[in-house]
């Protein structure tokens, strides 16, 4: 006995109803999936909130740097801490919008800790030195030397090179040169010269084209994108790091951030004897670095701005007192970034 077939239209009833009901069910898994994240993005602002070390916007693409600070930009935002950035037409970190009146210039290259991320832009150490190089015998300001911050936040000793040599075609070349490394250095530079720099969400990217607009609010207004990309990041560094612990590994030895910075410091040393320049280096903080860089300023006949014991009297005196802060934006407190200055400033006279 033949089955009887199903008509053309009740096949087609029958195929309706199946398209229906899936898209019923994506419509369904995607409303739930959005009060997922939204339940999430509100756990994560009451319970763990984060938020980007610097000010996203400061920033714009550049070919060569990969990125760099706006000129003319003066933004404030209040996170956890106070984050603010002033730049010049020339796009440094200074209020002074010209050099040209100053004899002498100080260029002061290195990263978030020389930029002044974590403490207003009043507190940064190279705006410290300033105000210490150029006060007279009467506490009034007298301009003598132009110090200029090319501090850039995730800027590496490679970038900081660059930043040097154009710096010096458009300002003119300093007198004084000061280095303040990180351990930061290292990895930055890994990244920076595989090509990952170039490639970051910034504005102006053309890596990006037009998702550069929706991904930075992304990564800018949304706890989640915001620690999605800070753990990015995160890994980015590790693998950098990783990959270069297993090259030196098989050579049989490992390296602190400053030694693996040797060929950056040894091309800063030829600028500076290239220009007349005094150099005076330091890093940032009391670790193995910063006494490996020691002994090297030692043996190469560099200043060395020896920091940390100045800042050590400070806190056995003071037990409670941190050198960094505490909030998410982490670095020095604006006190340690004066004993900073004031160690540069010294190291600079010392020099003369």
């Amino acid at each position: 006995m033949d089955t009887p077939k199903k008509s053309p239209h009740k096949l087609e009833r029958v195929s309706m109803k199946r398209v229906a009901l899936f898209f019923k069910r994506v419509a369904l898994l995607c409303v739930a999936v959005l009060l997922a994240l939204v339940v999430v993005e509100i756990a994560l602002r009451v319970f763990h909130p984060s938020y980007n070390v610097a000010i996203p916007w400061s920033y714009e693409y550049d070919p060569e740097l990969a990125f760099r600070l706006k000129p003319e930009a003066h933004l404030f935002r209040m996170t956890d801490f106070q984050q603010e950035t002033v730049t010049n037409r020339a796009g440094t970190s200074n209020f002074q919008e010209s050099f040209e009146d100053y004899p002498q210039l100080v260029f002061t290259l290195g990263d978030s800790f020389t930029q002044g991320i974590g403490v207003p832009a009043d507190a940064s150490y190279p705006f410290q030195l300033d105000a210490i190089l150029n006060r007279d015998e009467q506490g009034f300001y007298v301009k003598r030397y132009g110090v200029v911050n090319l501090g850039v936040s995730g800027f590496g000793g490679e970038q900081n090179l660059i930043a040097l040599s154009r710096y010096e075609t458009r300002l003119g070349a300093p007198s004084v040169i000061l280095y303040l490394g990180c351990d930061n250095d290292l990895t930055d530079d890994l990244m920076f010269r595989g090509g990952y720099r170039h490639t970051q969400l910034t504005e102006g990217n053309p890596y990006w084209g037009r998702l550069v607009v929706p991904l930075r609010w992304l990564t800018e207004n949304l706890q989640i994108g915001v620690q999605a990309k800070t753990f990015m990041l995160g890994r980015r560094r590790e693998r950098a790091r990783e990959q270069f612990e297993a090259r030196a590994g098989a050579e049989g030895k490992m390296p602190s951030a400053a030694e693996s910075e040797a060929t950056v410091l040894a091309r800063l040393v030829a600028d500076a004897r290239a220009h007349g320049a005094r150099l005076v280096v330091s890093w940032s903080d009391a670790n193995p670095s910063y006494y490996w860089l020691k002994g090297w300023a030692a043996r190469s006949g560099v200043a060395f701005a020896d920091w940390a014991p100045r800042a050590a009297s400070v806190t056995a005196a003071m037990p409670a007192l941190p050198l960094d802060n505490t909030h998410s934006g982490g670095h020095h407190r604006a006190w340690t970034n004066r004993v900073i200055a004031e160690e540069f400033a010294r190291q600079m006279r010392v020099a003369k």
